[in-house]
């Protein structure tokens, strides 16, 4: 889907395939023609489903939405209001409208937008995050596509025992593989809900850490604090735009190559206290 186009902001699925086209012709990147004939349709049809003198389908908009590369939820979200528009009657109408709401709570669990995450157990997690120095190994697992057990210790200065303990406890809960003493990334994930009880000790690991980074910052590196007062509806449209630029960060770093062990700490929220 365009990165900066997000079909949640839109009550009507033509005004979304209107503004989709717009921006694709003003980049001279697609038009109705080429989308007509992803639908499996004549431009004329879908010229008169955009302006609402005609219906689309569930099987061409699903065509469409892979042209778009939806993900799963954005997806049922676009099907939601082909449905909307199609319903017969008010009861029917309803049913959908309910639907669209829920859709639209799912989207606000970043959980959501990421990709398949290994779930530890309460004792896993217990321990992974007992202390950042797990997080931190795991990820530079990836640098290089693998490092040693000297690597990781000397990278974050602690012994090799410690450094030890550390990688076989990854490899154990799947996180690591091992191959002639070298440490890499399986391809599981993980991510931590917010409704997890170890959700704030994650946070607090490396807030800590920045905090201390602070002391002895680079003049590259960023550190943001910006107490303001704003209207609710801001405060919305705000949250929205961090949580596109997490889902972009996510998307750069996974197709970056891995030199470094960095940390990106947000914070976003009402002070009522």
């Amino acid at each position: 889907m365009d990165k900066d186009l997000d079909i949640f902001d839109f009550e009507d699925y033509r005004a979304y395939l209107n503004a989709w086209l717009k921006r694709k012709k003003e980049s001279k990147t697609f038009n109705l023609t080429r989308l007509s004939e992803v639908a499996q349709i004549h431009p004329t049809f879908l010229s008169h489903v955009l302006s609402g003198a005609k219906h689309l389908s569930l099987e061409q908009a699903a065509l469409i939405s892979d042209q778009l590369e939806h993900t799963k939820l954005e997806q049922d979200f676009f099907f939601v209001l082909i449905h909307l528009d199609r319903a017969g009657n008010q009861k029917l109408r309803n049913y959908w409208l309910e639907k669209k709401a829920q859709f639209k709570t799912e989207k606000l669990k970043l959980s959501k937008r990421l990709d398949k995450h290994r779930v530890l157990t309460q004792e896993e997690r217990a321990l992974f995050y007992s202390s950042w120095i797990y997080v931190a190994v795991w990820v530079s697992t990836s640098i290089e596509d693998r490092q040693t057990l000297s690597q990781v210790a000397e990278r974050f200065q602690i012994t090799r025992n410690r450094a030890d303990e550390i990688l076989k406890f990854l490899v154990e809960i799947g996180l690591c593989k091992v191959k002639e003493g070298h440490y890499s990334m399986t391809e599981n994930h993980i991510h931590i809900p917010n409704d997890s009880p170890f959700v704030v000790k994650h946070h607090v690991n490396w807030r800590m850490k920045g905090i201390q980074k602070m002391d002895n910052r680079k003049e590259y590196e960023l550190f943001f604090t910006s107490p303001m007062s704003i209207a609710k509806k801001d405060f919305h449209a705000i949250r929205e735009k961090i949580a596109r630029m997490i889902k972009e960060i996510i998307n750069t770093a996974k197709a970056s190559a891995a030199e470094e062990v960095v940390c990106l700490n947000v914070d976003f929220f009402e002070q009522t206290e």
